[in-house]
């Protein structure tokens, strides 16, 4: 075999690993019980940040979609941060607070001319140091939640969080649990994209995550975090510009537990067009390049310092989640490399088993799109699996090549940690196949549940 014929196998060979990676968490997926927890009283304290930068045409939805939210009025505030922003975004948000008369909803101006302090994670930063100073943050608060200035949210969703939370011994409780990141719009092909994607990750990406003990993919809004735990870290100093990633990172090498919540989502505005998701996925390549040079050799040194099974096996399954990036640009990198060689008439010494295995794995793959929404979708997109097939496959093939063309470039931008690439928002309602969680959030009313042992839900979720 010659040479060129070895790095090409030794390429392919680190893109299969990956592959068949990913395809046995989509099988064990298949296999996962649905756990339970009960519903219980509001106990937990919860302070909710909502970074806003030019938000002016989506906060006011945004604030009134949070007032919906049914939990003891006493136990959470919501910090809405203007930051640096040069329209109307602060006087909408005061408005709206005004209007409905909200004792426990909160605006916080920041502006500030230095360019490299300018972003959602020093905003946030910044929020949560002059909480300490004037109201002693880390003990008013229990948990910390961070939702993006265009989310919306099941009414329910602190609820929820309190309960899995206090579900689990007190020892051996999560410091993070992510909910279900959902959609707001998927009315074109790029916003279609992301919603399809959303729905088989949280299926079979984050479901067997949760149930084999790994921990979560974190994503960046709809996480609640322990305000110890955040403590503990010497507070929300993220250098990156995915400072989820980085978070999630930094818990799983201090052999903490990231949990997830199926029951509840986060609605999250997509992008509608390929400028505007090829920007925000250079911004997410660029922060997980650099996490990925900053955090990969650190995982594996740490994994000598071992301590439980669990532990070390999410350090490992943290290495892997952080060459993403890495194994698409080489999955394309190999793509380009065989096809120099079919031209130059070199043998490629793939056996025939293998090439039929890699397609029977793309095929199971693309039927991942109708079966999550067979789990996870609302009765009208389960009406429509047939219908919609095609557009939500053709959507997945138009995401790849962003995703491969923002990797390359993130990787040649990676030093640069400080520029925040803003993505806009403009959609201020459900779109389509969520009309019927539309209604229900809309329609939610400040309603205290009653949880007595008579009455406590026995609901299923992810534990």
């Amino acid at each position: 075999m010659s040479v060129l014929s070895t790095i090409f196998i030794v390429m392919f060979s680190l893109c299969e690993f990956y592959l068949i990676y990913n395809a046995i968490l989509a099988v064990v997926a298949f296999f996962c019980p649905r756990p339970k927890y009960k519903m219980v009283d509001d106990k937990q304290k919860f302070c909710i940040f909502v970074p806003c930068h030019n938000e002016g045409s989506v906060i006011k939805a945004t604030v009134e979609n949070y007032i919906n939210i049914n939990y003891d009025k006493n136990l959470f505030d919501i910090f809405f941060i203007a930051d640096n922003c040069s329209d109307d975004t602060a006087k909408e948000i005061q408005n709206a607070i005004n209007e409905n008369k909200i004792d426990n909803f909160y605006l916080f101006e920041r502006n500030v001319d230095d360019p490299k302090k300018k972003g959602k994670p020093h905003a946030l930063r910044w929020v949560i140091d002059k909480l300490e100073q004037v109201d002693k943050f880390y003990n008013k608060y229990d948990m910390f939640m961070i939702l993006d200035a265009d989310n919306f949210v099941d009414p329910d969703i602190l609820r929820h969080i309190n309960s899995q939370y206090l579900s689990y011994k007190e020892n051996k409780r999560p410091v993070m649990i992510q909910t279900y990141l959902d959609s707001k719009n998927k009315n074109s092909l790029v916003a279609r994209s992301y919603y399809t994607a959303y729905r088989v990750t949280n299926r079979f990406f984050q479901l067997p995550h949760h149930s084999l003990g790994l921990n979560l993919a974190i994503g960046g809004t709809g996480f609640a975090m322990t305000t110890d735990f955040l403590k503990e870290i010497g507070g929300y100093n993220c250098q990156s510009l995915t400072e989820d990633l980085e978070i999630q990172s930094i818990a799983t090498l201090k052999g903490k537990r990231i949990v997830h919540n199926i029951n509840t989502r986060v609605y999250d505005e997509k992008p509608t067009g390929v400028k505007q998701a090829y920007i925000q996925r250079t911004r997410w390549a660029q922060g997980h390049w650099f996490l990925f040079f900053k955090y990969y050799m650190l995982l594996f040194i740490n994994l000598f310092n071992f301590k439980t099974i669990k532990s070390t096996f999410r350090k490992i399954d943290q290495m892997i989640y952080l060459t993403s990036f890495l194994n698409v640009t080489l999955a394309f990198l190999t793509s380009i490399y065989g096809i120099v060689l079919a031209c130059l008439n070199v043998p490629i010494p793939l056996p025939r088993p293998l090439l039929i295995f890699n397609l029977a794995v793309a095929i199971f793959y693309i039927l991942l799109i109708p079966i999550s929404s067979l789990y996870d979708g609302t009765k009208q997109e389960k009406k429509r699996i047939l219908i919609d097939f095609l557009p939500n496959v053709i959507s997945m093939f138009v995401l790849s090549y962003i995703i491969i063309f923002s990797a390359i470039r993130g990787l040649f931008l990676c030093g640069n940690q400080r520029t925040w690439a803003k993505t806009k928002h403009r959609v201020t309602e459900m779109e389509d196949g969520n009309a019927s969680k539309a209604n229900t959030i809309k329609n939610a009313k400040q309603v205290k549940v009653n949880s007595s042992p008579e009455s406590e839900l026995e609901l299923e979720a992810q534990i």
